[in-house]
């Protein structure tokens, strides 16, 4: 029956000049290319559309586990036109609008003779919600758009919040010759130690981390253990262990990933060069040769595991993670992750640790890359939404 259609008048017509044969391998290929466009796009619709809901990982005794249920009705669909992390990246980098809003600043002392930049919406309002304290990711501070969509989502919603900038971080200067390392909670703790004694009478400090901002909070809180001063956390693409992270984030597939990050290394090291000069002599630093490196693995060869005396970046990268930490958190932790983080896939996330500890509880999207989450015909960032609902609701129980 199919060499009698093939053969039919009709598509003898239109048989070209190139022969029967090629004839039919072209009408093959078409064909082929024609399944598989059809398959991709009933995947890509299932995705998109359907399997949109999240999943959860936590222990099966959890102390929150009765909060799952305000997450039943709340789904995540990506920007349909955007929906690879790739795609969402670059939306991100590239063409999403620079979101405008105002921090008080406050330039914070540390006990070194250092500084950080301590950046305030609603500083001077008074209210019983708690403070929130918002942790940024490894290249930037509150000059970030999801920084400052998080700062003005929460403000809005009548929350004091403060943005704890690294120092170097956000066009803060530094006043000595000493960087950020985002595996030492020493500022974090100091900063942390000064909110509780100046918050406001009966008023709570919640934890929120994006990326090793997240990171930083829960190594603090396995830290402290019972003594935590921060009484809730929520962290949004935590990477646990920064070794696995550097390694996968050295793939060729995740290439693009590693550029941006040096890109932003290097910018911050170009801000403070003067600065940081002094370590050239005393740390063997090499800001020159780390202004033209290739990737985070030289840069950090050169630069950051020399400033914090360590003997290789590996020795560094296994200081830096909260996962060695995670048995020792005592207060109620809420860890949002994407199925598709390039930085932090799925296989990287200890399940089995956190099964074990009845304060933390994982919440998984189908979609949404690292810490970058867009939904919309127009992309919005749709993170806030859960991070929102979960504050909100914890404060009605």
């Amino acid at each position: 029956m199919f060499i009698t259609i093939i053969r039919s008048t009709t598509l003898l017509q239109l048989k070209p000049k190139v022969g029967y044969q090629k004839y039919l391998t072209r009408l093959r290929t078409v064909s082929l290319a024609g399944v598989i466009t059809m398959a991709a796009s009933a995947y890509y619709c299932y995705e998109c559309f359907w399997n949109t809901s999240l999943e959860f990982i936590h222990h099966p005794e959890a102390i929150e586990k009765h909060l799952l249920s305000i997450f039943g009705d709340i789904k995540y669909r990506p920007t349909f036109y955007i929906p690879h992390r790739l795609l969402q990246l670059a939306y991100a980098t590239r063409w999403e609008q620079k979101i405008e809003t105002e921090f008080e600043r406050q330039l914070f002392k540390l006990s070194d003779g250092g500084q950080l930049a301590l950046d305030w919406k609603n500083k001077h309002v008074v209210t019983k919600k708690p403070l929130i304290l918002i942790t940024h990711g490894l290249t930037g501070g509150s000059e970030t758009n999801y920084i400052k969509h998080a700062a003005e989502t929460l403000a809005k919603a009548g929350y004091q919040v403060v943005c704890f900038n690294q120092r170097g971080v956000a066009n803060c200067e530094l006043l000595t010759s000493k960087y950020h390392f985002h595996g030492c909670t020493n500022d974090l703790r100091e900063v942390i130690n000064y909110l509780q004694e100046n918050k406001q009478k009966g008023q709570q400090i919640f934890g929120l981390g994006f990326s090793i901002g997240g990171s930083l909070l829960l190594k603090y809180a396995g830290e402290e253990g019972y003594k935590c001063k921060v009484n809730r956390i929520f962290s949004v693409a935590n990477p646990y262990d920064l070794l696995d992270c550097s390694h996968n984030i050295m793939k060729f597939r995740n290439k693009i990933y590693d550029w941006s990050i040096t890109c932003n290394f290097k910018m911050l090291l170009k801000q403070h060069q003067n600065s940081l000069a002094d370590n050239q002599k005393t740390k063997g630093i090499q800001i020159e040769e780390a202004l033209q490196a290739k990737n985070t693995y030289q840069f950090d060869e050169l630069i950051t595991r020399r400033l914090f005396d360590f003997d290789s970046p590996e020795q560094l990268y296994s200081n830096i993670g909260c996962g060695n930490y995670i048995k020792d958190v005592k207060v109620p932790v809420f860890i949002m992750h994407a199925k598709d983080d390039p930085i932090v896939p799925q296989f990287l996330v200890p399940y089995d640790q956190i099964k074990q500890n009845p304060n933390i509880i994982v919440a998984l999207t189908n979609k949404g890359a690292h810490v970058e989450w867009f939904t919309g015909f127009k992309p919005q960032r749709w993170i806030m939404n859960p991070i929102l609902k979960y504050f909100e609701e914890i404060q009605s129980l």
